[in-house]
């Protein structure tokens, strides 16, 4: 019986953040059903409505499957280059709106009535899993090439979150963040929607040179 390799100081830090990532996504997806208040997310779609959420979600996946894969590397392929080369641009563009739009007017995102969350609990929404999930990708991942398929990905889950919150707001009367119902049209609307993934679309692509 052929003997497992021992892991590499690289592949155990690599598994080091992606369990930081894990066990971080899960408190905090546990803390935001269970323990802060958000009188918006009572409605169609709960806090799923949110990209953030969507995307911390898409991100506990990715660490799941990477740890997995530690041990089975073989295992999961399809689904691992499915999760993991969404969850690494989606991140990207979560901490890139969100602490954008904090800088510019936090109410953009945040309506008055929601109470704020500790500082450390908006660390873990919108800040550490991109640190980390990013961290892996350009100094640890040594075996990534990009793929085409990586771009229809990406632009799959823009379009599907699209027509996601259009229709919570259909049900709800309400966008899940506030400065989506300043658009004059669907098309603007949408139009946003299209250079947000093009940004994250764009951070995937300088992540890496080679192609496959």
């Amino acid at each position: 019986m052929k003997e497992k390799k021992p892991l590499s100081v690289v592949s155990r830090f690599s598994l080091f953040l992606n369990t930081i990532g894990l066990v971080s996504n899960l408190t905090c997806l546990y803390a935001v059903h269970y323990v802060y208040h958000n009188p918006y997310a009572n409605g169609f779609g709960g806090h799923f409505q949110y990209l953030t959420i969507l995307g911390l979600t898409w991100a506990t996946f990715a660490f799941a499957i990477n740890i997995y894969r530690f041990f089975c590397p073989t295992s999961l392929t399809g689904l691992h280059d499915l999760v993991i080369h969404v969850a690494i641009p989606l991140e990207a563009i979560v901490s890139f709106l969100y602490w954008g739009m904090t800088y510019i007017d936090p109410e953009l995102l945040i309506p008055k009535e929601v109470e704020p969350i500790p500082w450390v609990m908006d660390g873990a929404l919108h800040l550490y899993p991109t640190v980390l999930i990013w961290m892996d990708f350009l100094l640890l991942n040594t075996t990534f090439r990009r793929a085409w398929r990586h771009t229809v990905y990406i632009y799959g889950f823009v379009f599907a979150y699209y027509v996601w919150s259009c229709y919570c707001q259909s049900r709800n009367g309400y966008y899940p963040y506030g400065f989506l119902e300043s658009f004059e049209s669907s098309w603007t609307r949408f139009s946003f929607y299209f250079v947000s993934g093009t940004i994250a679309w764009l951070s995937y692509e300088a992540g890496k040179k080679n192609y496959i």
